[in-house]
């Protein structure tokens, strides 16, 4: 009965053993596993907060070139509606000169402006079909400017021309009046033999 009793109790040790080394690789393998989940957490804060960083950057970045196209816009905005101010009724009324296309080529042109365009560049272009508007008073306004310099020109070459004139009339109006004073100036002149 004791060797029987030690047999056990050498039994349940050994088993004890057994179950606190399992229950130790069991606490180490838990161990490993929490800090490789810690290590996975702190590399994904780490990704996260750069990530974040970056993300603060490139929205304030984009904050700011909004801001810089909406100041843009008001400043295009007041200047149109100083511009149109200054326009005379008529530019008011019919801002654009007349089209010199037909009726055939207009629609034509409508239809080209509603198809999908297919390449890089037409697609750009839709963009910007809002200033046509615009680039149609800006062409205006300098042919205008062109038509004003060259009739400056001519204007200046005119009142040249009409300050010669003047010059030559007043140059022969002080000689006359040169005659006029010394009667002896003219006495001369009529002696001269005439040709």
């Amino acid at each position: 009965m004791v060797a029987a009793t030690k047999a056990q109790i050498v039994a349940q040790l050994r088993e004890s053993e057994e179950k606190t080394r399992r229950a130790r690789e069991e606490k180490e393998q838990a161990l490993r596993q929490l800090q490789e989940l810690r290590r996975e957490v702190a590399q994904a804060m780490a990704a996260d907060h750069s990530d974040l960083a970056t993300l603060s950057c490139q929205s304030g970045a984009a904050l700011k070139a909004l801001q810089q196209i909406v100041d843009k816009a008001q400043r295009i905005l007041r200047l149109a509606e100083m511009c149109r101010r200054l326009e005379t009724e008529e530019e008011k009324v019919l801002p654009f000169y007349p089209s010199s296309l037909t009726e055939e080529e207009l629609q034509d042109a409508r239809r080209a402006l509603e198809e999908t365009p297919v390449e890089p560049l037409a697609q750009a272009m839709q963009d910007y079909v809002g200033l046509e508007r615009f680039w149609q008073r800006f062409n205006k306004a300098k042919l205008e400017e062109k038509m004003l310099e060259r009739t400056h020109v001519a204007l200046a070459k005119r009142n040249q021309h009409l300050q010669q004139l003047l010059q030559q009339y007043l140059t022969g109006v002080a000689v006359k009046q040169k005659v006029l004073k010394d009667p002896l100036l003219a006495t001369k002149q009529e002696l001269r033999p005439q040709k």
